[in-house]
Formats: C-alpha cells, structure tokens, sequence
C-alpha cells in the first residue's frame, strides 16, 4: 500500500504529495497504530528498488521522493539513519542507486528541504545523530552530486 501511493505521487502535484506525506504521518502515529515502521520500511524498500525506472516516467520521482521522506524523518517517524541505509542499498540491485546518482540526489533533498523547512540546527542535528557517512551517497562523477555536495 505504501509503495502503491508514494510511486503514484510522483505524478501528481506538489500539494497531492504533501498530503499524503500526512496521511503516512498521521497514520504510523495515531493511537492505533495503523501503519508501523516496518510498514513503512518495506513500502520505501519497495519504492526504492523501483526508483530507477520511476524516474523514465516521472524524471523529478527522486527529487518527490526526496521531499516526502524529508517529512516523515522530521516528524521522527523513521530516523535518518534507518533512510540513508535503504536509499544506500536501493535500487534494482544493490547499490544501484548510487551508481544512478539517485542516492545523492534523494539524500540531497531529503537534507534541503528539512533545512529550509526546520533550519541550520535542525539538519545538523540529524546528520549528527546519525552514522551516515554522506560522501557513500555521491556519483561517480562529482559534476552529478551537487544537491549532495552542499552538505558534506
């Protein structure tokens, strides 16, 4: 289910994708429980290993993906930790993503968009809090990391 609407997200609208950031919120917190992290965990998985032709259809799907996970990281619903892990391993095979630049492109984002939505302290809070090592995420080609790069 989670795969389900996060993949048809990235061709909707931005106000379409922020809702539903919500509702994936709300839902993992509400008293009962509808959605765990495990849900949540196996739903990105999913999406993940997808990501590479998702991005043929929707070129902007890693920058949405991005975005929504920024939201469910803040709203410490999945620590950062846990994301950068998947998002490492991603992909039609593993490591793919990073390979794709992809890795760097979602992290990136993951990391703009909880900046300007919570501020300086905020994402360097989360950075240091985790035991992600950002320069694993960036391209083989540094020209292609530039989202990443303002980070490390």
């Amino acid at each position: 289910m989670v795969s389900i609407w996060v993949t048809d997200s990235f061709e909707r609208k931005d106000m379409e994708r922020d809702l539903l950031a919500k509702l994936l919120i709300n839902l993992s917190k509400s008293r009962e429980g509808m959605l765990n992290q495990n849900h949540l965990i196996k739903g990105f998985e999913s999406v993940l290993a997808t990501l590479e032709d998702a991005v043929n259809d929707a070129p902007k799907a890693g920058e949405f993906l991005g975005r929504l996970l920024a939201k469910v990281i803040s709203e410490n619903v999945l620590p950062f930790t846990k994301i950068g892990k998947l998002i490492y391993e991603g992909g039609e095979e593993q490591g793919r993503l990073v390979e794709l630049g992809l890795a760097a492109e979602v992290v990136g984002t993951i990391l703009e968009t909880i900046k300007s939505e919570k501020g300086d302290s905020v994402v360097n809070e989360i950075r240091a809090s985790s035991s992600l090592k950002l320069e694993k995420f960036r391209h083989p080609d540094p020209k292609r990391s530039r989202r990443l790069d303002k980070f490390i």
